[in-house]
């Protein structure tokens, strides 16, 4: 085999597994694909052609010509083929490119329907989208809204909601945002508290030990409050305290700051806790009760070590808990080393953050906390050495 012949084969080898592999992939992309294999076979058979034409040197003074006639009929075949290859890049982003567009469902209507107070139609407009698009999770809810806060049919934004919490593919988001929802309409419009309860209890059972189930623990805690606090505001009867009918007569104008029954506050806070462990706002009022009140530094850092212990919560409680604890650490016992330990700790727990720059910040500008403190120190009435029967109880 002479070089020539050696170098036509090695060209050939190139060029074929090029020819393939483009041709693979303009079939994929190829929106009509039988056209697409007639125009490759027809390219393939006109390129033997010529290379026929060149090995046997056919009409070698025509040669020229003759191999131009199929290669004018090859451009022109493909000249369209490579023009959208070429403009391409610059198409697309103003036509999208061959990108399919997922279909999605489309609530402005049914929103401006709703905005002009035709709520019939508009939950209609919703139900055609979600004929469209079952299980969309948007749709559902919007329906439900509508239904709850325009139509005044909690049953029906119930039945709603249901219909969605029964979708298999269902996020837990979605589903945590739906029984939140429904709770909320069961107090405001239903006034029913117990199907409130009954609603975050669901949220517990269907993602237990999640920072999901944390979120509904807390919402749980407070809602024994709830009918108290409606009852006193639709009983409420404003009544002039004794010591705001002397307001201006006292004298320099000062008056005597009420007084703050600290242990009956801790008592309530300790109820609390007994009854809802999860209440972290009650434990936390409790931990700044035993710090400012009682000077019992022990017993707040406690509290809050138990704060700072609960899985799923957000690091942004977190650094707060523990940026509190510095903060007693300094009030109470004067204690710079107990500061910088629980500022550290928001820096090995939560590094290249911006809690652990604020608490870097504050690391180096303890010594004047210390310092302003001590110009102000706090007067100690006495020495408690109780702990509510916090210890006793276990929480």
């Amino acid at each position: 085999m002479t070089w020539s012949g050696a170098f036509d084969v090695l060209c050939w080898l190139i060029v074929l597994p090029v020819l393939g592999v483009v041709g693979y992939r303009s079939l994929e992309r190829s929106e009509d694909r039988p056209q697409t294999i007639l125009k490759w076979s027809v390219s393939a058979a006109l390129l033997l052609v010529m290379r026929w034409m060149i090995a046997v040197r056919f009409g070698q003074q025509f040669l020229p010509l003759f191999i131009m006639i199929p290669a004018l009929f090859l451009g022109l075949m493909w000249a369209p083929t490579i023009g959208r290859m070429i403009t391409k890049p610059l198409t697309d982003p103003l036509t999208g490119g061959d990108e399919e567009i997922e279909p999605k469902p489309f609530y402005f209507v049914a929103e401006g329907k709703r905005r002009q107070g035709l709520f019939e139609e508009a939950a209609a407009e919703v139900r055609r989208q979600l004929e469209q698009f079952p299980g969309d999770a948007a749709g559902y809810m919007m329906l439900a809204t509508i239904q709850a806060e325009d139509m005044h049919d909690l049953a029906g934004a119930e039945a709603t909601l249901e219909e969605l919490l029964a979708q298999p593919a269902l996020a837990p988001q979605e589903a945590v945002s739906a029984l939140h929802a429904l709770a909320d309409w069961q107090l405001q419009f239903g006034r029913n508290t117990a199907a409130a309860r009954a609603a975050l209890e669901r949220i517990v059972q269907r993602f237990p030990d999640s920072q999901f189930a944390h979120a509904a623990e807390q919402r749980l805690a407070h809602l024994a409050g709830v009918d108290e606090t409606r009852e006193q505001r639709e009983n409420a009867r404003f009544e002039v305290q004794e010591r705001w009918r002397k307001i201006g007569l006292e004298k320099d104008g000062q008056m005597e700051p009420a007084k703050v029954d600290a242990d009956a506050l801790a008592a309530e806070c300790v109820k609390q806790l007994e009854q809802h462990p999860a209440d972290t706002e009650a434990r936390e009022k409790l931990a700044g009760l035993y710090a400012e009140h009682f000077q019992r530094l022990d017993l707040a850092a406690a509290q809050l070590e138990q704060l700072i212990a609960v899985p799923d919560e957000t690091p942004k409680h977190v650094a707060r808990w523990l940026n509190l604890l510095a903060t007693f650490h300094i009030r109470c016992a004067k204690d710079r080393r107990g500061a910088e330990e629980a500022l550290h700790r928001i820096m090995e727990r939560f590094p290249k953050s911006a809690m652990a720059e604020i608490a870097a910040l504050r690391l180096a500008s303890l010594g004047l906390e210390l310092k302003a403190g001590e110009q102000t120190p706090t007067k100690q009435i006495g020495t408690y050495e109780k702990d509510l029967g916090l210890k006793k109880r276990g929480i």
